[in-house]
């Protein structure tokens, strides 16, 4: 509108409306309809402009008062409480997220399943140092600091270098500085305990070449024995969970009486020990070879070992892999050395059923030339049907499965579950007549992992002097077993036992 100022509060517009020559003006050129328009949107504006800062004001101080609240009672998150600004610790961790990010599904979900980071770890209360801030600084710190500072003349930095290694040695001989009395004794063995920060970092970096590890059940071990309650669950044809039993009473009829039978599952905290060399001229300018040693080898290497104890191990001195349980089910081959799709269907009826949704296959290169290859039931004398593969045995290029696939992204699914291919499996082939499970269908979250969440670094340059070399060792601690002890009658009390491990067994025939 023209000629005529819109009003912006009630004042203006009474006024106006008692204007005779501005209302007049404003009847004659037809734009009532436009003035009321003009007039509501000046006043909403103006009243916004009043009312948001005393919006925000309420809004901030109710959020204040709810947080207080929740803070002195224990539940605020420390990344929400008034003036909270993030630490080294929680920086570090996003980068390591962020970098884990780019090769795992959901990094976040991965390190607070699998216990990436403890903040009660031992090496937990070192987070803060300096030298915490990479593995560069930790390596620079505990083998290089001490001597380039007394060459530089540099009398300070010695004694610090002095006391962080005291505290290393106390937490590794002593548990916790802070609670040296109720952790076990470990006799030290001259290395260094990592910082949780690296630890975890090194840890959620060996998550996509494990195979076990990131679909475990995780156990954080605060002493070198953690005993766990197991039910002795062995036969469903009259009651569960090892004794219970539900009855239809008669009234007034006594009740009868039922109880579980408990067992112990001991988990032991195993040492795994990571050992190697480096040339001394690499090591003379820089500590760049071994961190990158820490950031790239020694993960798979770690992740390596301790996948080939989670499926084979003996379970004496080492973790008990899931072959070797003695929950698990072996299901014979119709033929010593191959496998057809009798083999698969016999093992897959096997599974526990409340594991079918979460229970993965894990076979070995061979075994998987075999599944592409496989042909089934007559059809007529002396002729067979081929299954296509994609009937039964399908590939994908989705990533939900780590260490899945053949290494290029693609994942297989046999029967509808994911399809694990590892050499770290027994092989099919005529030169394994003693070892089960080429194939086997596997319930992971049944296997029990039990982690010490503490690393140890030592390193020696007089251990081979002669050579040359400088001698690097790396330790953790950890065990693990299946949760299930025995196989399962079912309720109907048929003869084949359920289990979450069933392992086809391509050295013997049914």
């Amino acid at each position: 509108m023209t000629g005529v100022a819109i009003p912006e509060t009630s004042e203006e517009l009474e006024e106006c409306l008692h204007d005779d020559n501005r209302m007049g003006e404003i009847f004659a050129a037809g734009q009532l309809s436009e003035f009321n328009r003009q007039y509501m949107v000046k006043a909403l504006a103006k009243a916004r402009a009043d009312l948001m800062p005393q919006m925000r004001e309420q809004m901030q101080l109710g959020k204040q008062q709810f947080l207080q609240a929740q803070a002195e009672d224990g539940y605020a998150p420390a990344a929400f409480r008034p003036g909270y600004e993030p630490n080294r610790q929680d920086r570090r961790m996003a980068k390591a997220i962020a970098r884990a990010r780019r090769k795992l599904p959901d990094a976040e979900w991965q390190a607070e399943k699998q216990h990436a980071f403890s903040d009660t770890a031992m090496g937990a209360p070192f987070d803060q140092e300096a030298y915490a801030a990479s593995m560069r600084s930790f390596m620079y710190t505990m083998w290089k600091a001490e001597k380039q500072a007394r060459d530089r003349g540099d009398d300070e930095t010695p004694g610090k270098v002095q006391e962080y290694k005291r505290a290393l040695h106390q937490a590794l001989t002593h548990g916790r500085p802070s609670n040296a009395g109720m952790a076990e004794r470990i006799p030290s063995e001259g290395g260094y305990l990592v910082p949780e920060i690296l630890r975890s970092e090194i840890l959620m970096l060996s998550l996509e070449q494990s195979v076990v590890r990131p679909r475990a059940r995780v156990i954080p071990m605060d002493s070198l024995r953690v005993p766990l309650p197991s039910i002795d669950d062995k036969d469903h044809s009259a009651n569960v969970y090892g004794g219970v039993a539900a009855f239809w009473t008669a009234e007034g009829a006594p009740l009868s009486a039922t109880a579980p039978k408990w067992s112990n599952i001991d988990l032991e905290a195993r040492k795994l020990t990571a050992y190697t060399t480096i040339p001394n001229e690499l090591l003379q300018d820089a500590i760049t070879p071994l961190d990158t040693w820490f950031n790239m080898f020694f993960p798979r290497a770690m992740a390596w070992f301790e996948d080939v104890a989670f499926i084979s191990g003996s379970g004496v001195g080492e973790p008990q892999g899931f072959l070797n349980s003695p929950a698990a089910v072996r299901v014979p081959v119709g033929a010593t050395h191959s496998i057809a799709f009798a083999d698969v269907t016999g093992a897959y009826v096997r599974m526990w059923p409340q594991s079918l949704n979460n229970a993965v296959w894990l076979c070995s290169p061979d075994v998987l030339l075999e599944l592409i290859q496989i042909a089934v039931t007559p059809v007529s004398a002396g002729t067979t049907q081929a299954i296509a593969p994609p009937g039964w045995l399908t590939a994908s290029q989705a990533i939900d499965y780590p260490g899945g696939g053949n290494g290029d992204g693609v994942n297989y699914r046999l029967m509808g579950r994911p399809l694990i291919v590892t050499e770290k499996m027994p092989s099919s082939a005529s030169g394994n007549t003693t070892t089960p499970g080429a194939l086997s269908f596997v319930d992971l979250d049944f296997y029990l992992l039990g982690d010490r969440q503490s690393m140890q670094i030592a390193t020696s340059e007089e251990y081979l002097f002669a050579n040359d070399l400088v001698a690097y060792r790396v330790i953790e601690r950890l065990d693990g077993r299946i949760w299930q002890q025995s196989p399962i009658t079912p309720q109907n009390g048929s003869a084949n036992t359920l289990s979450p491990v069933v392992k086809i067994d391509t050295t013997a025939t049914s």
